[in-house]
């Protein structure tokens, strides 16, 4: 079995950002409104003011992880980052004044590069371990296995991505359907073996490609790769489909494999558990999705309304991932 803890998390959504609000989301099957979300920090003001919103909103997001898990800033803790679009907003803007070259300075172009996120909150937090950016895939299965071969890591999953009104725009006339919103989600991973408080834990998981991108393009039958990932899971976990009582499906933007997933979780668990989309009330957040829902899952297990649940995830870059969730 995966000996995967989750010691802290994190996160900016639209069912909130605390274990109430979450909650409380949940038992309202609260309806996201879309658009851009406030949120609060304490963060250093003059460390941040070079900082952009999306860029704020992901330090923002790591400092709830580290003050939550307790794990130790330096060598083994990092920061592994996944994201669809980055600090799409700036590179929007970035790219009006590229007309006017006195209007677009080297400081605007440093902001736009896609890991300046992930750069700027390493070294606002010291964080000196492992450090990557993916882009559009699975960045907590990565970090699991970057714990799995060194087991004194402490690793910051972080998802994410900003409201943008023209990738909102194109969205919704391609997909129609979904709300179209934002997020950033973060989880701390550590092996069981080296935390300190154990907030949920990962019993399985696992990933697998359908080798094209759901968001832009229309592909082959999927539902085999969804099962794969599903059966692969539960086996990590020495669980049946029996012991599962709640399936988050991810349901990507409407997207062409969503009737894929959905197949794939009738044919396995059938009526013997509860299924539910979770961009019903997350909306979606494209790079925060599966984080979001992971920390979805792990609340309502640690709150005692599930026993045991399954996550699926369906990344921009084609990649598909499921995750078992218990205490």
């Amino acid at each position: 079995m995966c000996k995967t803890a989750i010691t802290g998390w994190g996160m900016i959504s639209e069912m909130g950002s605390t274990e109430s609000d979450i909650l409380n989301s949940w038992d309202s099957r609260k309806k996201p409104s879309g658009g851009e979300i406030d949120f609060s920090h304490s963060l250093d003001p003059r460390k941040i003011r070079r900082m952009g919103r999306f860029r704020r909103m992901c330090a923002a997001v790591t400092d709830n992880c580290l003050k939550m898990s307790g794990c130790e800033k330096g060598d083994n803790t990092g920061i592994i980052m996944n994201t669809d679009y980055g600090s799409i907003n700036l590179n929007i803007e970035f790219g009006r004044l590229l007309p006017t070259p006195e209007l677009a300075s080297p400081m605007d172009f440093a902001n736009t590069v896609s890991n300046a996120a992930l750069g700027n909150v390493a070294l606002y937090f010291g964080l000196k371990g492992p450090s990557t950016l993916l882009m559009g895939s699975n960045a907590l299965s990565y970090s699991m296995r970057q714990v799995e071969k060194k087991r004194d890591n402490a690793i910051v999953v972080c998802g994410g991505d900003e409201y943008c009104g023209p990738v909102a725009s194109t969205a919704v006339k391609k997909f129609c359907g979904d709300v179209i919103s934002e997020g950033v989600a973060g989880v701390v991973v550590e092996s069981e073996d080296s935390a300190r408080e154990i907030y949920g834990r990962i019993l399985g998981d696992a990933e697998t490609g359908i080798g094209f991108s759901p968001l832009y393009q229309s592909g082959r039958d999927v539902v085999s790769a969804y099962s794969r990932v599903i059966k692969k899971a539960l086996r990590k976990a020495e669980l049946e489909a029996e012991d599962i009582d709640l399936v988050l499906l991810s349901n990507i933007a409407q997207s062409s494999v969503s009737e894929d997933e959905k197949t794939a979780v009738n044919e396995i668990f059938g009526s013997r558990c509860e299924v539910i989309n979770a961009r019903d009330m997350l909306g979606e957040s494209f790079g925060a999705s599966a984080v979001s829902s992971v920390i979805l899952g792990s609340v309502l297990v640690k709150n005692k309304r599930y026993s045991k649940v399954l996550v699926l995830g369906t990344e921009m870059s084609g990649t598909v991932e499921a995750f078992v969730l218990g205490e």
